[in-house]
């Protein structure tokens, strides 16, 4: 009897521990799987992307990086064909400010996708109503990675086709043996015409010089007429003064140019000069002079007679 007692007692015991592991891995379920989600209230969203690839239907959403909801259902074309359409289930109670921008995110770039959900700044001043239609976008992953570096290799083939392309033209037609030839004969042409401008510089360079001293020259010669052209100009002042003295019957030329006698003395004084010098001199020109009327008064008659 106490045997049996004992056995139901370890029995209950048993039983009691096993039946609040299951509860408690119920209560685990129910909170961290989606169980619990039976058990909340939603309201529904449509956002419109022009492309969900890896959006799953159970993907979550994700506002802030806490989770806000989910996607109850996969995506579906829109009529019109750009783009699809995306439902999704959020918490009753949680409301998502008018304005936010909701978009396809990935966990890494090999991660699952969800729907992230960013809030405009500032503090909001209405709210997304239930049942509202919304133009999403898409982040960037690994397939748009993928799908863009093959567009990038196309376009780097090509760009490399080009450039052998550009490179064989180049070397057929550029760089030909007669364009390097004619390249070649042009350097020489050119050192030709260095060395011959350097060659006519120099002899500028001289002609330079000679030019400057050529310039001192004549410059000293022009101040050599200056002086004289001064020195003339003197002169020309002293003999208009003189003749202008003349004129005024002033001075010793003016007496010689008026007066007769004092004319004939010094004619008379340099004939006498000329005759007999200083030392002998005699004053034969009165002589000569008296004589010579003398003469003139006994021809005169005769000449009378005769006409």
């Amino acid at each position: 009897m106490p045997t049996s007692q004992s056995e139901k007692t370890l029995e209950l015991k048993v039983g009691a521990f096993v039946l609040a592991g299951l509860a408690m891995v119920a209560v685990l379920v129910v909170q961290f799987g989606r169980v619990g989600e039976g058990f909340k209230t939603y309201y529904d969203l449509t956002i419109r992307f022009p492309d969900a690839s890896g959006l799953l239907k159970g993907s979550d959403v994700l506002l802030a990086g806490a989770k806000i909801g989910r996607v109850s259902g996969g995506p579906r074309l829109v009529r019109s064909g750009q783009g699809v359409e995306v439902p999704l289930r959020i918490y009753d109670y949680v409301q998502i400010p008018a304005g936010s921008k909701f978009s396809v995110g990935s966990s890494g770039l090999l991660g699952d996708r969800f729907v992230a959900v960013a809030m405009p700044a500032g503090t909001p001043s209405s709210y997304i109503g239930k049942n509202t239609v919304i133009e999403g976008t898409r982040e960037t992953g690994l397939d748009d990675l993928t799908r863009e570096g093959g567009f990038l290799v196309s376009d780097l083939r090509n760009a490399v086709q080009n450039v052998n392309t550009t490179i064989s033209r180049l070397n057929e037609q550029a760089l030909s043996a007669a364009n390097m030839e004619n390249l070649k004969a042009s350097v020489e042409h050119l050192n030709t015409a260095t060395a011959a401008l350097a060659e006519s510089t120099q002899k500028i360079d001289g002609v330079i010089e000679k030019a400057g001293g050529t310039m001192d020259s004549a410059k000293k010669a022009a101040d050599d007429v200056q002086v004289a052209i001064a020195d003339a100009r003197k002169t020309i002042q002293a003999a208009t003064v003189v003749m202008q003295e003349a004129t005024k019957g002033k001075g010793l030329l003016a007496t010689l140019l008026t007066n007769q006698e004092i004319a004939k003395d010094l004619h008379a004084l340099v004939s006498n000069l000329r005759t007999h010098g200083i030392l002998f001199y005699r004053d034969s020109a009165a002589k000569e002079e008296a004589r010579a009327a003398a003469e003139r008064e006994q021809t005169s008659p005769r000449k009378t007679g005769r006409r």
